[in-house]
């Protein structure tokens, strides 16, 4: 949705810096966070539908899923692995959730790390295998949410995941018939 109009409020200054505070824990500016929770009030009330928003800004479509998946990060000259779930999967990265008694901490300011992510997509023997940078980290209060792009991914990669993302497989059986 384009953003083509400013609008100005007053507000009072525990207010501001609350929302400065939620926009840091979000990895947002606050006016990115703003815009978020108006978005989502207009929805909820039904001022405004997915349709209203206009064309999807993401350049590769996402898929919501519920898979299983391990995380690796490299702390020094150590590895550790983290499990973790998947909640939506596109060419171009993913949404990962961790309990909030796992071993991920990542700071509310400054640079998120990077890490390799292993998923075991359904219909593939083998786990699907990307070196990914977190673009962004939420605390949900109960869950640590991760939203991160592939970095350079493997062409043989790419193509299994497009396939399950596509139901390309199940497409090819039935054009068989």
């Amino acid at each position: 949705m384009k953003k083509d109009k400013i609008y100005s409020l007053r507000m009072n200054s525990k207010v501001r810096d609350a929302l400065q505070r939620a926009s840091n824990k979000e990895q947002r500016s606050v006016a990115s966070l703003l815009h978020k929770i108006i978005m989502d009030f207009l929805t909820r009330e039904g001022f405004l539908s997915d349709a209203d928003y206009g064309v999807e800004r993401r350049q590769f479509n996402r898929k919501k899923i519920t898979v299983p998946t391990e995380t690796t990060f490299t702390e020094g000259q150590t590895q550790k692995a983290v499990p973790g779930v998947v909640l939506d999967l596109s060419l171009g990265g993913a949404l990962i959730t961790y309990p909030k008694s796992s071993d991920v901490r990542f700071s509310s300011v400054g640079k998120l790390p990077d890490f390799g992510l292993e998923i075991q997509v359904p219909g593939e023997s083998d786990a699907l295998h990307f070196d990914c940078n977190a673009k962004h980290m939420r605390d949900t209060g109960d869950e640590i949410h991760v939203g991160a792009s592939f970095n350079d991914p493997q062409e043989d990669q790419l193509q299994k995941l497009d396939e399950y993302l596509f139901d390309k497989k199940s497409k090819e059986k039935d054009s068989e018939k």
